[in-house]
């Protein structure tokens, strides 16, 4: 009877995503646009390099951590068909670092169905805040403390003469209700609301009407590729309002790709400055990257990969010498007040925000960001 108990328990290890891992490595599944816009890209390559400096020292309880990323081209579909075969075929124990908000929350019944957790999911949808999702663990604060946090900045300039770009879809209307309620919490609105089609990602039209009000600020909930675009066709017609963008654009493509048209945008930070050395996860991060044979760019998007791989690595030191899905779970649930470095999380049976750190930074010359 001893070796069939032996063969079953094999086989019951073989079959469920939530029993601890095996052959000395646990297995963390991600996917994310890997492909298209570098957001994802870099937030991944923050994330790896903290990982493989971590296993290079013995990893966790003497278990080196793999992270296996698919590519999803931001399509729920594929995220869907991604996050199947990271659980059923792959065996991770937790996923990690989803981007766009579309995706995520196309996800979020398998996470309930298979009890595995999402950790530093990397959207600030509101959907992934409130209410708490049992399985999902944020890490940076939501589109809803940018939104509050752009509308008091401009408030305080005494700017009133406003419009709002959104894309059409649940990470654009998430935005737009922030902009919206902040506004009205301070008497303020939009002189003209604008919205452009996710998949024709054309925003001639949403140019037309906003520039027709001549603002003075443009709040934008888009894609890194949509607010460029609208940036470049606004600044055509000799316009130059104020934009103000949420941290979804946050990659150094980004800034690069705009060049001077780029000077003075201001985007939304969930990090915080990945120049400042007095930080000491900035400090810890900027040693990795000049320990590395190919290093990412110095970004937020990767500064941001790289708090949420520490992260990942507390919660599962916390979870013991045989990590599994439920084990992590409590873990997480348990940290209270953990310092990551100059980024401080917290976590409760109640509370899954992590963060709600946020600040306004300005685009200076050649992309380089100014506080």
């Amino acid at each position: 009877m001893k070796p069939l108990r032996l063969s079953f328990f094999l086989l019951a290890c073989f079959i469920c995503p939530a029993i601890a891992s095996a052959g000395g490595k646990i297995v963390i599944g991600q996917s994310v646009e890997l492909s298209g816009q570098a957001t994802g890209k870099e937030n991944r390559e923050g994330a790896q390099l903290y990982f493989d400096a971590l296993n290079r020292q013995g990893g966790i309880h003497g278990k080196s951590i793999e992270l296996i990323s698919y590519d999803d081209k931001r399509d729920p579909a594929l995220t869907k068909e991604n996050t199947l075969k990271l659980i059923n075929e792959d065996h991770a124990i937790a996923l990690f670092g989803y981007r766009s908000t579309p995706t995520i929350e196309a996800i979020l019944p398998l996470l309930a169905k298979y009890a595995i957790p999402l950790i530093a999911p990397f959207s600030g949808a509101q959907s992934l805040h409130q209410p708490p999702h049992a399985q999902v663990f944020n890490l940076r604060a939501s589109y809803q403390d940018e939104a509050a946090k752009m509308v008091a900045s401009l408030a305080d300039l005494k700017i009133s003469k406003l419009a709002i770009l959104h894309q059409d879809d649940s990470f654009g209307k998430d935005g737009l209700n922030g902009f919206v309620s902040n506004l009205e919490k301070r008497n303020m609105r939009a002189a003209v609301i604008a919205r452009y089609d996710r998949k024709e990602m054309k925003v001639d039209t949403a140019v037309a009407s906003i520039a027709a009000t001549s603002p003075q600020a443009v709040l934008m909930a888009c894609t890194p590729a949509a607010c460029a675009d609208f940036i470049r066709q606004m600044q055509k017609l000799g316009q130059r309002p104020q934009f103000l963008m949420l941290s979804n654009v946050n990659s150094d493509d980004f800034f690069k790709s705009l060049g001077a048209e780029g000077r003075g945008i201001g985007v939304m930070q969930v990090m915080p400055y990945p120049r400042d050395i007095g930080i000491p996860v900035v400090k810890e991060l900027q040693k990795a990257l000049r320990s590395s044979k190919s290093p990412p760019p110095l970004s937020y998007a990767v500064l941001e990969g790289y708090v949420a791989a520490k992260l990942m690595a507390e919660a599962l030191r916390r979870a013991g010498n045989n990590p599994d899905s439920k084990k992590l779970l409590q873990a997480l649930e348990s940290m209270r007040d953990v310092d990551l470095g100059g980024v401080e999380v917290s976590y409760g049976p109640k509370d899954h925000d992590g963060s709600h750190f946020v600040e306004l930074t300005i685009v200076g010359k050649n992309g380089v960001i100014l506080r």
